[in-house]
C-alpha cells in the first residue's frame, strides 16, 4: 500500500472515530492508531458501541482507555480467523452422543443390575436416562452462551462437545469467541448466561431423576472388592431431595446422575478465574482486581485437591489457558444495578452447585459380628459332647469369606464347626466358608469331652478371620465337666 493509500485510510478511520467523539491528537504507529479524544461521559458508552460496530465492518478493533487524565482510543487491523467449517461441531456431537450413550449404559446397566454394558437395552436406556438429558443441559448452557453473545454484537462460534470415556463420557461443551469483548457489561451477560440456561435445564432433569431414584429398589449385593463410587450431593440436589425424598440405600438413577454431572459442570465453570464463566463475570465486576480473585481461586482449588484430587488437575488446567483474563474493549464504563444483581445471582448459583469433594472412593469393608445365641458358658458330663450355637452377620459392603478356628483345645479333646443347616458329620476344626453382603449364618461349634475328663472349668476360643485378616476377632467359651 503506498503513501497515498495509507494517508487515505488514516483520514477515513479518522472521519468515523470524529462521528463520534472530538479528537484533539492523533498518534500513528505500525501497528495502530491512537487517538486523543474528549468524549461526553454521558454518551460515551453508546458512542464507542457504536464505533465498534462501524469500525468491525471494515476489519478495525477499537480500544478506549482513561490513563494520566485522557481518554485514548486505540485502532487496531481486525486478525485473521480461520474459520473451520460447521461439519467439525456435528462431528464432535455425535462423538460425544456415542461417548454420553456408552456412559449412560455403564450407569444403566449398575442400576438394573445387567451388567453387560453393551446389551441393547442397556444401550437404549442409556441414551434415553443419561446421554439425552446431559447433553441438553450442556447444550443449553453454550447455547445461552452463544444466543447472549450475538446479542452484544460478538461473533462466536456454535457449540464444540467433547467426547470422553465412562463413566462421565463428556468433559463438557464450549464455543469460540471470535471477536473480543465489547465491555464490562457483555463479560457479566455472557458469562453468566451459560450458567443460568444450563441450571434451568438442570432442576426439572434432577427433579425426574429423583422421582424415578424413589421408585427404584433397594441396592442389593455388594460393591465387589474394586470398591464403588460415591457421590456428594450438591446444596442444590440436597435441598431436591426434601421435595422428592428418597429412601436410604437405592441405586441412584442415571438421569439423576446426569443432572449432578450437570451441577458439577456448572460449578466449575463458575470458579472465579481465567476464561472460565466465573472468571469473565468476576473481570466485568471487579475489573482488573479481578486476577486477585483468580490467584486465591487457584490457591484454593491446590488445598481442596489435597482431599480430591480432581481439583489439581483443574487449578492446572486453568493456570495453563492463562489466570488473567484479557480487558474489554471499553473497560472504563461501569456497571449498572442490574449487572450486579447478576453477579450476585451468579454467586449463588456457585454456592448451590460447588462441593469440596465431589466424588469419594467408597472402599470395600470386609467387617463381620459373630453373636452368640444363648450362653457361651455350658455344663457337660465327662463323656458329653457341648454344643455352642453363633450367628455370623456380614456388616461390611461386599461379600466376605470367613474362617473360623477352634483353638486351645486339649490334646484328648475334639472340637467341631459346621454350619447349622448343615450335618454334623462335616464337622472339622476350621470351617471355611463365604458370607453375601447383608447376609448372615449360624454355626455350631460341637466339643467332645473325653471320659476321662477331670471336673473342672476348661476354656475353649474361637478365633474368627475375615478374608485373611481384614477383620479378625476372638470368642472365649466355657465348659464346665462335672
Amino acid at each position: 500500500m503506498g503513501q497515498a493509500d495509507t494517508a487515505a485510510e488514516i483520514e477515513a478511520i479518522k472521519s468515523v472515530v470524529g462521528k463520534y467523539f472530538p479528537i484533539y491528537d492523533v498518534k500513528v504507529s505500525p501497528d495502530s492508531l491512537t487517538f486523543y479524544v474528549n468524549p461526553d461521559p454521558k454518551t460515551l458508552e453508546k458512542g464507542f458501541e457504536k464505533l465498534r460496530k462501524d469500525l468491525g465492518e471494515k476489519s478495525y478493533i477499537p480500544f478506549i482507555d482513561y490513563k494520566s487524565g485522557e481518554h485514548i482510543i486505540h485502532i487496531a487491523r481486525k486478525p485473521e480467523i480461520r474459520r473451520r467449517g460447521i461439519w467439525v461441531n456435528w462431528v464432535l456431537l455425535a462423538a460425544t452422543f456415542v461417548s454420553t450413550v456408552v456412559a449412560g449404559a455403564y450407569w444403566w446397566a449398575s442400576y438394573s443390575a445387567n451388567y453387560s454394558i453393551f446389551d441393547g437395552s442397556n444401550l437404549l436406556w442409556g441414551a434415553v436416562f443419561f446421554a439425552i438429558p446431559l447433553l441438553a443441559i450442556l447444550g443449553a448452557h453454550e447455547l445461552c452462551h452463544y444466543l447472549m453473545s450475538k446479542r452484544h454484537g460478538v461473533e462466536a462460534s456454535l457449540p464444540f462437545f467433547i467426547p470422553s470415556i465412562p463413566p462421565l463420557g463428556t468433559f463438557g461443551a464450549f464455543i469460540s469467541m471470535r471477536d473480543p469483548m465489547p465491555d464490562r457489561k457483555a463479560l457479566v451477560d455472557v458469562g453468566v448466561a451459560g450458567p443460568i440456561g444450563g441450571i434451568l435445564v438442570t432442576i426439572p432433569v434432577a427433579i425426574l431423576g429423583l422421582f424415578l431414584t424413589s421408585q427404584g429398589g433397594v441396592q442389593q449385593g455388594s460393591i465387589g472388592d474394586a470398591g464403588a463410587i460415591g457421590f456428594i450431593m450438591q446444596p442444590l440436589f440436597e435441598l431436591l431431595t426434601y421435595i422428592i425424598p428418597i429412601p436410604s440405600g437405592v441405586v441412584m438413577h442415571p438421569m439423576a446422575i446426569a443432572a449432578w454431572v450437570g451441577m458439577l459442570v456448572t460449578a466449575i465453570n463458575l470458579l472465579p478465574a481465567g476464561q472460565l464463566d466465573g472468571g469473565h463475570i468476576a473481570r466485568g465486576l471487579l475489573g482488573d482486581k479481578a486476577r486477585y480473585l483468580g490467584y486465591a481461586t487457584i490457591a484454593g482449588l491446590f488445598i481442596m485437591s489435597l482431599f480430591y484430587t480432581g481439583w489439581l488437575i483443574f487449578a492446572l488446567l486453568i493456570m495453563f489457558l492463562g489466570l488473567r483474563h484479557p480487558a474489554p474493549l471499553n473497560d472504563i464504563s461501569k456497571l449498572d444495578i442490574r449487572r450486579k444483581a447478576v453477579g450476585a445471582v451468579a454467586l449463588a448459583i456457585l454456592v448451590v452447585t460447588f462441593t469440596p469433594i465431589p466424588v469419594m472412593q467408597i472402599v470395600p469393608e470386609y467387617s463381620y459380628e459373630v453373636n452368640v445365641i444363648g450362653s457361651n458358658t455350658t455344663i457337660v458330663a465327662p463323656g458329653g459332647v457341648a454344643n455352642f450355637t453363633m450367628t455370623v452377620n456380614n456388616t461390611g459392603n461386599t461379600d466376605i469369606h470367613m474362617r473360623l478356628t477352634v483353638q486351645n483345645i486339649l490334646s484328648d479333646w475334639s472340637a467341631g464347626l459346621h454350619l447349622s443347616n448343615q450335618s454334623s458329620a462335616n464337622s472339622t476344626n476350621t470351617l471355611d466358608f463365604d458370607l453375601p453382603y447383608g447376609n448372615s449364618t449360624n454355626v455350631t461349634m460341637e466339643i467332645r469331652v473325653p471320659t476321662t475328663a477331670a471336673a473342672g472349668t476348661r476354656e475353649v476360643v474361637l478365633y474368627a478371620v475375615s478374608d485373611y485378616k481384614y477383620q479378625e476377632s476372638m470368642l472365649d467359651f466355657r465348659i464346665q465337666v462335672s
